[in-house]
């Protein structure tokens, strides 16, 4: 199976681009033409990455939607497929669900047609479509994949909220304070400098500190990305990885809401999984690979140890450390009432509300911080100008 790179015209004389996998350039032709696209050109292409690029989340979440209500419709899968394949928004996605279409007419299940797309198609995602095979109801778990992707999806955004604003809100503290020390503050107190007067203390370090930031501003861009250079190799140790991660999660403010994160998935995907069937050590195995932070995944495979030899899941949670008390619990209710499902449902609605909450307290800490910054800057600088020119003339007779 080769992967080739293709311009073809399609009904309506439109030049298309995409690529497809195919045993030969014969073949390509003719599953382009059961597609009505004519080829125009093609070329091999390189084995390196993935097949279809990135196929986007709404795209994701367009196709399971689709397949979902089909499969409610009695439609047969084959046959969603193929109207996928013809009618899908983008040609990344008509070309995936052409190659998943004619995998099933070759005599593939579905979850093995998707698994030939594992850079698109995780492996929970394909134990719940395996599973929805076996008890057919493939409904159900197309609706499971749907409210995880936006789930996910929504951590993602929230995450992603939590360190940008922050950043860019420091950002532009600093790029402000750099032209005021740099470019207006030096303006100023030349008019000091040139007096033959005695300046207070707190003039001179506005003044020394004015001089270091208009010389040797770029040590303030340097520094960050030698820092982010060395962070970056010194993860390339897992020991000293898990070490920096760990550092995460004891900074304040952020360390609780990266815990609370990382806690959300694992309990949302340890749900998913126990629900498609998979045994409890399976359900730790694949919630530990959601996990970012590598000193929250080390326990999680910690955890899956103890619990194999015996332990109680509570416990073995428990003694991490690395779990908020009301995962705990809910573990052991779960355990307890034998709903481990309902009662981790419940951890993903606390925390869906928490880190909400969280991320606003944040974000709306930002005006207040930089408008205090800006403020006691502005303090210094007009007390440290004006102060000894006030003195000046006070002592002009």
């Amino acid at each position: 199976m080769f992967r080739y790179r293709y311009k073809a015209l399609d009904q309506n004389g439109k030049t298309v681009t995409g690529k497809m996998s195919a045993e030969n350039p014969a073949e390509l032709l003719t599953m382009l033409r059961a597609n009505s696209l004519e080829l125009i050109s093609y070329n091999q292409d390189k084995m390196g990455g993935g097949l279809f690029g990135r196929i986007k989340t709404a795209d994701l979440i367009s196709i399971f939607v689709h397949l979902e209500q089909l499969e409610k419709a009695g439609v047969s899968i084959i046959d969603s497929i193929a109207d996928l394949k013809e009618n899908a928004d983008t040609v990344k996605v008509r070309n995936l669900m052409h190659e998943v279409y004619e995998a099933i007419k070759n005599g593939s299940l579905f979850s093995e047609s998707l698994a030939k797309h594992p850079d698109i198609f995780n492996k929970i995602y394909l134990g719940l479509i395996a599973m929805g095979e076996k008890t057919g109801n493939l409904a159900n778990s197309f609706a499971s994949i749907i409210e995880d992707i936006k789930w996910n999806n929504d951590i993602n955004r929230k995450t992603t909220k939590a360190i940008r604003g922050p950043m860019f809100g420091i950002l532009i503290m600093f790029v402000v304070l750099g032209v005021m020390t740099s470019v207006v503050v030096p303006k100023v107190t030349a008019f000091l400098t040139a007096q033959d007067i005695k300046l207070p203390f707190i003039t001179v370090a506005l003044i020394s500190f004015s001089n270091f930031m208009k010389n040797y501003w770029y040590f303030l861009i340097i520094f960050p990305i030698i820092f982010f250079i060395i962070v970056k190799i010194l993860q390339t140790s897992e020991n000293l990885a898990i070490k920096v991660d760990n550092f995460k999660l004891k900074i304040p403010v952020f360390g609780p809401i990266i815990r609370k994160i990382d806690s959300a998935k694992f309990c949302q995907f340890f749900a998913l999984t126990f629900r498609s069937g998979l045994g409890v050590l399976d359900c730790l195995e694949s919630s530990c690979g959601v996990i970012q932070n590598k000193a929250i995944k080390k326990a999680i495979l910690l955890v899956k140890e103890q619990v194999s030899d015996g332990q109680s899941m509570t416990k073995s949670i428990g003694s991490t450390g690395y779990f908020p008390s009301l995962v705990v619990r809910m573990f052991k209710v779960g355990e307890e009432s034998g709903n481990m499902e309902s009662s981790l449902q419940n951890i993903k609605f606390f925390y869906d509300r928490e880190i909400n909450d969280s991320i606003d307290k944040i974000v709306g800490m930002i005006q207040p911080t930089i408008t205090l910054v800006m403020g006691m800057m502005i303090g210094w600088i007009t007390i440290a100008v004006f102060g000894p020119i006030y003195g000046t003339f006070s002592n002009i007779k």
